[in-house]
Order: C-alpha cells, then sequence, then structure tokens
C-alpha cells in the first residue's frame, strides 16, 4: 500500500485528486497501527471501534471537538503524570440520558466491558447530545488543573478532585450504536475506521456517503483496492474527464492489469500474446482461470512490467458492460450515492450487477487509463508477491523520479 500511497500524493499533488478517504477495514492489529501511523487524522468511527487519539489538553490551550454523535460519546483523558491510569467521560450514556466519570487502569482502555468498574461520578443529562447538529464539545483546565466539560454551551461537570496539572493526551471513541464523526477533521488525507470483525465490512462504506448525499452530490468517486500497484497518472485526467461526460454509465473501470473481465478484452485486441495463456470471457464476469491461477497472474504481471509501454489497449476505447466485474479501480458520481445505501453483502455484485439492472444502465471499462492490481485471494498462495512489490516499487521510482 506505500506504493499506491505513492502515487496518490502525488496526484493531490498535482491537482488531481482533492482529498484521500482511507477506510480502515484490517484485520489485523500490526495493519491497522500502520493505517494509524501513515494516514490520519480519524474522521469517522463505528460504534464498536476502539479509542482513537484525538490531541491534548492543557491549561493554556482548551480542547474543542465537533462531534456528530448520538449516544455514548466516550472521552478518555489520559494524564501526562499518571501513566498508570486514565479519567473516562462518557456523554449521553444510557440512551442519551446520564452521564458519567469513572477512574481506570491504562490497562482497561481497549476494553468495552464496564460492569464491573466503579464510577466516580454521575448525573443526568437529558438530551445532552443533539443528532440535528455538530455537537460542540469543549474541554477544558483551569488555572489549578482541574478539568470541566461543556456541550453545546451547557456545563455537563467539573472535577475538583482531578487535578491534571501537567494536562493530559485526549482519546475518543463512540459507542453503543452512536457512531463517531469527528467534523473537524478535515485534512485532505484522512482516515474512517469501520467496525472490526465483520468478514462483509464494505457496506459501512458506502452507507456513509450515501447518508450525507448533499455534502458529495457535486463529487466524482475514485475506489481503489489496497493493493494497487501502478497507477498510470499521465491517463489518471482523461479518466476522470471521461466520466464526469458520461453519467449514463453507473460504474466505471480503469484498464486493469490482473482483472478477468480486462484481461478477456485485452487479449481480444491482441494486447496479450497467446504465449501467456488463454484469457477466456469470466462467465458472467466472475471467476476465471485467472482468478484462481497465481501461475497466469506472475506471467502477466512480469509481462506488463517488461512491457516499455505500460498500457494493455482494448478493443475500443470505452467498453461497454453488462455483466459482473471486479471492482479494483472504478469510478462513480456523486449523485448516485443516492442509490447506494448498499446493504451487508456482496458489495462487488449490487455495483456491478444488481443495481445497473435496476437502473437499467451499463457499466463501462476505461482502455485508455492503466492500474495493476496485484493479486485476489485465491492466487495468495502462488503468487511471487516480494518479487513482485520490488519491481513495481522499482517501477512507481522512476515513473514519480523518487
Amino acid at each position: 500500500m506505500q506504493i499506491l500511497n505513492s502515487y496518490v500524493r502525488k496526484a493531490m499533488a498535482e491537482g488531481l485528486i482533492d482529498e484521500w478517504h482511507i477506510w480502515d477495514f484490517t484485520r489485523a492489529p500490526s495493519d491497522h497501527d500502520w493505517v494509524t501511523r501513515e494516514f490520519g487524522p480519524v474522521r469517522y468511527m463505528g460504534d464498536n471501534v476502539g479509542y482513537q487519539h484525538r490531541g491534548s489538553v492543557k491549561r493554556t490551550a482548551a480542547m474543542r471537538i465537533g462531534a456528530r454523535i448520538t449516544n455514548d460519546l466516550h472521552l478518555a483523558l489520559m494524564p501526562k503524570n499518571d501513566p498508570g491510569s486514565f479519567y473516562e467521560i462518557v456523554v449521553g450514556g444510557w440512551n442519551n440520558n446520564q452521564s458519567v466519570m469513572r477512574k481506570l487502569s491504562r490497562a482497561q482502555i481497549t476494553d468495552f466491558d464496564r460492569s464491573q468498574a466503579p464510577t466516580a461520578w454521575a448525573r443526568t443529562t437529558p438530551g445532552v447530545l443533539s443528532p440535528g447538529r455538530v455537537n460542540d464539545i469543549v474541554l477544558n483546565i483551569d488555572a489549578a488543573g482541574i478539568p470541566d466539560l461543556m456541550v453545546n454551551g451547557v456545563s455537563v461537570g467539573r472535577w475538583p478532585d482531578i487535578v491534571l496539572a501537567e494536562g493530559a493526551d485526549v482519546m475518543v471513541r463512540g459507542g453503543w450504536g452512536g457512531d463517531l464523526e469527528l467534523t473537524d477533521a478535515n485534512a485532505p488525507v484522512r482516515r474512517y475506521i469501520g467496525n472490526p470483525g465483520d468478514q462483509m465490512p464494505y457496506f459501512q462504506a458506502y452507507q456513509y456517503y450515501a447518508k450525507r448525499l448533499p455534502d458529495f452530490a457535486d463529487a466524482l468517486f475514485l475506489k481503489c483496492d489496497d493493493d494497487i500497484v501502478y497507477v498510470d497518472l499521465d491517463g489518471l485526467a482523461g479518466f476522470i474527464d471521461h466520466r464526469r461526460k458520461n453519467p449514463h454509465y453507473f460504474v466505471t473501470s480503469a484498464n486493469v492489469v490482473n482483472n478477468g473481465v480486462c484481461a478477456y478484452f485485452q487479449q481480444v485486441s491482441g494486447a496479450l500474446p497467446t504465449s501467456l495463456g488463454h484469457f477466456e470471457r469470466p462467465p458472467g464476469g466472475f471467476g476465471g482461470t485467472l482468478w484462481t491461477d497465481p501461475d497466469k497472474a506472475n506471467n502477466l504481471h512480469d509481462f506488463f512490467l517488461a512491457a516499455p509501454k505500460k498500457e494493455l489497449p482494448l478493443p475500443s476505447k470505452v467498453v461497454d458492460w453488462q455483466e459482473r466485474q471486479s471492482i479494483n479501480f472504478i469510478a462513480w458520481l456523486g449523485r448516485d450515492l443516492q442509490h447506494m445505501a448498499l446493504a451487508r453483502g456482496d458489495d462487488e455484485k449490487m455495483l456491478t450487477v444488481d443495481l445497473p439492472a435496476f437502473l437499467e444502465r451499463p457499466t463501462a471499462i476505461y482502455s485508455d487509463f492503466t492500474v495493476s492490481h496485484l493479486s485476489f485471494g485465491p492466487q495468495e498462495q502462488g503468487v511471487d508477491v516480494n518479487r513482485l512489490i520490488a519491481a513495481y516499487d522499482k517501477l512507481m521510482r522512476e515513473k514519480l523520479a523518487l
């Protein structure tokens, strides 16, 4: 993904892309830690996501947070002078009716179960969080080191028994049905964290944007897999322009190396020689021998890497398509988010089969914009990942003059 990172940041520097939203659906803690280090700040968190760092508060600088959340806003105050414990403030818990504070050990920061944790402070706060606005959260430490909290201009609590003379780091999360969006996290590159442990989690991203249709209706979305290892930046502007000027397509795919449907058309056009094997038309656009055969994938990558020109033209500049296709790199128009509040399930089938059929709109593949996709799941045991990543990294550095 570091290769993709380099391409996208170059595209942003050249004004081709305005924002990059990294959706963290990682399953391994080490992958989550890497994404957290590389990208930020966090903008959105599902209700089952653990605490994320937000910043710090001290006597000379209050912390102000803009938060969209319906209930159970959790703030963790990590005292600078007490590395063993933290204070947890829950705002609008119990169906947005009560707020509490607890003192907990740092070891409990990842634990959601508070059934045995004592409550140090509690207050009835009916309707403290508003679902109809960005909640204005102000956390302050006064001159004596005592913290206090205001929400939407109302004092929620002040805790004179707590002295944070050296300040505190602050972490945040939602919980119990309360997804958290930090509306003041507006950096061009920012993170969105889906709920962990879901085997088909991607509906969370589509629903996020669909619920915010007015904010994104005029945008153009580029969605890509995390293992895109080559991006033809010279062709990206043409791809974007074609997508804008052809709204009758529901989604448009880039011309993808290691994609069954694209490989079929690449061979039909003569761009892939028969010496690489037969790239058949996948039945219904799904599966096929390339999808399952790592040797075919290795050979295809090697052929592309060795080609003087990094292009595999299709039979025509635009190929209309009526069947399923892999969504390794696709584009859609923001106005079509009105159709994209997807249910949990196979997002690829919904985007390229079910919705186009329902709306009576085709999809397309655009020939003059090439990207390379490292591997599909069934290929992974045999694809020469380390060698190919090294080769694509070398190509990226040549293309971007790094």
